[in-house]
């Protein structure tokens, strides 16, 4: 019986190649301090809002060139909770958001599976069309949303509100969600189908599951564009009992102008449901905004 001597070889890689192979790295590296210092100056309006709001209406000075207040005091929250009905305006924005997040999820996942799996006519026609709508500006379509309310008699109704943001928000809900259907392998549409699964079955237990990530940034965009615009709100509601939060900045225009503490505060109280909303879901909006890009 012959023995056999194996001999293996090391190799180390020279620090050429090492170097080589950080390369990669060493290229993206000097975005890190940009990428910091852009952060800051994303932060520093946000910083100044805050810290402005809680300016002592008794004392409203600023240091450091009107960014922050010599002193510091929480009474301009209660200021703004004694003077108007936060509680009221609150609910009222969440009965226009909640239900148009919620009919723009649901129809616009189904619409995206239809145009990215099923056999539409004039799919592309429709997808065009989606496009187009998307690039619309609001502010075009405001006289003509206000005529079509007037004549439905939901003109000063928060339902007739709710119907106009669901229409603004699908063309960009299918957009998003199509992609992300479109990302998952044909085979698996086949195979269900081989099973004897319906177009239904394969849209509720296999497609809708994996567009969770693209569903969380159509939710993120639709509770953002519902919940901060001020535009149709002003126009479309004439009752002060029904308007939302971000109508009551109005209120200190005129006759609150010697506080503008309370106004950032107002700001601020708008602005937490939304972070809150971002903070939450940030793993599902960073997996489909990369599948919305792919």
């Amino acid at each position: 019986m012959s023995t056999m001597s194996e001999t293996r070889t090391l190799v180390v890689p020279n620090e050429r190649q090492r170097s080589k192979g950080r390369a990669p790295g060493r290229r993206v590296g000097w975005l890190h301090p940009v990428l910091m210092v852009l952060a800051a100056l994303w932060l520093l309006p946000i910083i100044m809002v805050v810290a402005l709001s809680l300016m002592p209406p008794a004392n409203p000075t600023t240091t450091l060139f009107g960014t922050v207040p010599q002193e510091f005091s929480i009474r301009n929250y209660l200021i703004i909770w004694e003077q108007n009905p936060i509680l009221l305006h609150l609910l009222n924005s969440a009965i226009i958001t909640g239900p148009s997040v919620l009919l723009v999820c649901v129809l616009g996942s189904m619409a995206a599976f239809a145009l990215a799996r099923l056999r539409v006519p004039l799919k592309a026609l429709i997808f065009g069309t989606l496009i187009l709508a998307l690039i619309l500006p609001m502010s075009s379509i405001v006289v003509a949303t206000f005529r079509i309310l007037q004549s439905m008699q939901l003109y000063n109704n928060l339902t007739g509100l709710v119907l106009v943001y669901t229409a603004l928000g699908l063309p960009f809900a299918v957009i998003i969600i199509r992609t992300s259907y479109l990302a998952i392998p044909m085979e698996t549409y086949e195979a269900a189908r081989l099973d004897g699964a319906s177009s239904w079955q394969i849209f509720w237990r296999i497609y809708l599951p994996l567009g969770k990530p693209a569903l969380a940034v159509v939710a993120v965009w639709q509770t953002m564009m519902s919940w901060n615009d001020f535009l149709l709100p002003l126009v479309t509601l004439g009752d002060n009992a029904l308007k939302p939060l971000t109508l009551v900045p109005l209120a200190y225009r005129g006759m609150y102008l010697s506080q503008p503490g309370a106004l950032f505060a107002i700001l601020v109280l708008i602005s937490i449901p939304v972070v809150v909303l971002f903070i939450v879901i940030q793993k599902y909006l960073v997996n489909g905004l990369s599948g919305a890009i792919k």
